[in-house]
């Protein structure tokens, strides 16, 4: 019985933490969904090409509350924002990896394109550090 009991608060306790970690900090400044995903391990790289479900699945969102910036669908990690010229890249600050956008200028560009255009623009890069390798998605 004991044993139940114990079974039960474990699984109690992670859905707490797992349920925390989907909350979002702040307001959503980035959504994207990929369409892409490349994995590499230092001895190949493979590449998918995802499809809508898998870009649902597999989104990305920063959000922005204050000054400070956050990696809402990686458990919130907090993110440091680089400006240079066109991009804006969010570190994350425990060196898990980072998401390059556009700045908001050339969002508002990419925004005044034609539909049929836009699907044809890739506007984010989002590059995680996996064990001795790398996922990276590229998505709009």
């Amino acid at each position: 019985m004991k044993l139940i009991f114990k079974f039960i608060s474990v699984l109690c306790f992670a859905i707490s933490i797992n349920s925390q970690a989907d909350q979002l900090i702040g307001d959503i400044i980035f959504e994207g969904y990929p369409v892409t995903k490349f994995e590499t391990n230092g001895i190949e790289s493979i590449e998918h090409v995802l499809g809508s479900s898998d870009g649902m699945e597999y989104k990305v969102q920063i959000t922005k509350q204050g000054e400070n910036f956050y990696w809402a669908t990686r458990g919130n990690v907090q993110l440091h924002p680089i400006t240079s010229g066109v991009y804006v890249t969010y570190l994350a600050v425990n060196g898990a990896g980072y998401v390059r956008t556009y700045n908001e200028q050339m969002m508002q560009l990419y925004n005044s394109l034609p539909e049929s255009q836009k699907q044809t623009e890739l506007i984010y890069m989002e590059h995680l550090t996996h064990q001795i390798g790398s996922i990276t998605y590229y998505g709009r």
